[in-house]
């Protein structure tokens, strides 16, 4: 079993100037700089399978490559083909130019993932997608995710993860069983894979919802990535669907809402009891900002950790279970600091599982 990150982090440096280096800008030096810094961070936290630091829109990152989109109130218009103006990801360009220099100050090989969002999340952004559309996205999105399929002596990619957050999470009428959508979803989500699988690197889909199985049918997915509290990691029958479908999971060990956490930790503090839930959740967050709470308050424990680990590994047996790590990205957290404690409890926690 190997611990595994998401991907975002919070940033607090100069947006424009990271999005500007990204293009090969005149701020090329400060965007590689910031990126290999924050690899090497979560590196340094424990991590056996970093993802290169999302620290852009997971949205905007892609659609404003691709040729072929024109902006129109908020949303985008498909005027021609659509094709991706760079055949990479700059995140993992930077990170393999300086591979040589992260082994050295690591003294180890390191393993990545790379995310790309997926054609359905993206496809919400477009006026009326059609289903060749979904198609014509998966193309494009392919051609970055081949050009960012990177190894060196140093370094290699050991996962490929479409993000697809919006898939499922509401009810999609277009996404009827065998529909022209469903079918056009599954051609797209294969076509990006295709490279992947046949290079040996992992291919996972990172979703926010299971409960429309469509994915299962997904030949090329070997692992599914879900949300803690998803039913995948709770019903009696995940483990038969996996076995069925040759599928396996990466364990979501820790929560990343920090609603959710907020609200679990003004629970364990007294002082915030003779409120209602509401006013505990507003009370607690302007604690925090104002310093009278440590945000680390926040975090899940170890033994928090380890217990959904366990449960899981329990549910669906070890053999099933290769990877896990935080249910999502941690953007939202408060600082650098507090994401990168986070990632090494999670990562503490499966290294000792993983070496009982």
């Amino acid at each position: 079993m190997k611990s595994v990150d998401v991907g975002s982090l919070p940033f607090h440096g100069d947006e424009g100037a990271l999005k500007r280096g990204a293009e090969d800008g005149a701020e090329q030096t400060y965007f590689e700089k910031v990126v290999v810094d924050y690899f090497v961070k979560k590196l340094r936290s424990g991590l056996d399978v970093a993802t290169y630091p999302q620290l852009r829109d997971m949205c905007c990152m892609f659609l404003e490559e691709l040729d072929g989109l024109v902006k129109v109130d908020g949303k985008y218009a498909v005027v021609e083909a659509i094709k991706p103006k760079r055949k990479s990801i700059p995140e993992v360009d930077a990170i393999f130019k300086y591979a040589k220099e992260i082994y050295e100050e690591l003294s180890e090989f390191f393993s990545m993932r790379v995310c790309v969002t997926g054609p359905y999340t993206l496809a919400s952004f477009i006026i009326e997608p059609t289903p060749e559309q979904i198609l014509s996205l998966a193309d494009a999105l392919s051609q970055i995710a081949d050009g960012s399929l990177q190894q060196s002596r140093y370094g290699s990619v050991e996962m490929l993860c479409v993000e697809e957050p919006l898939f499922a999470v509401i009810d999609d009428p277009r996404l009827d069983y065998a529909g022209e959508w469903s079918e056009a979803l599954l051609k797209a989500w294969d076509k990006i894979f295709y490279t992947a699988s046949t290079r040996g690197v992992v291919c996972a889909m990172h979703l926010h919802s299971t409960s429309n199985k469509i994915f299962w049918d997904l030949s090329r997915l070997d692992v599914i990535e879900a949300e803690a509290d998803d039913y995948i990691f709770r019903s009696e029958k995940t483990r038969s669907l996996l076995e069925r479908y040759g599928k396996r999971l990466k364990a979501s060990i820790c929560s990343t809402d920090l609603n959710k956490l907020a609200g679990k930790a003004a629970e364990r503090i007294p002082r915030y009891s003779g409120l209602t839930r509401e006013q505990r959740l507003g009370q607690i967050w302007a604690d925090i900002k104002r310093g009278k709470e440590d945000p680390r308050i926040l975090l899940e424990s170890e033994d928090e950790i380890r217990s959904r680990l366990k449960q899981i590994v329990s549910l669906v047996g070890l053999e099933n279970v290769p990877y896990a790590g935080p249910e999502c990205g941690l953007k939202g957290f408060f600082s650098l600091d507090l994401a990168l404690l986070y990632l090494k409890r999670c990562s503490e926690v499966v290294k000792g599982f993983a070496e009982r």
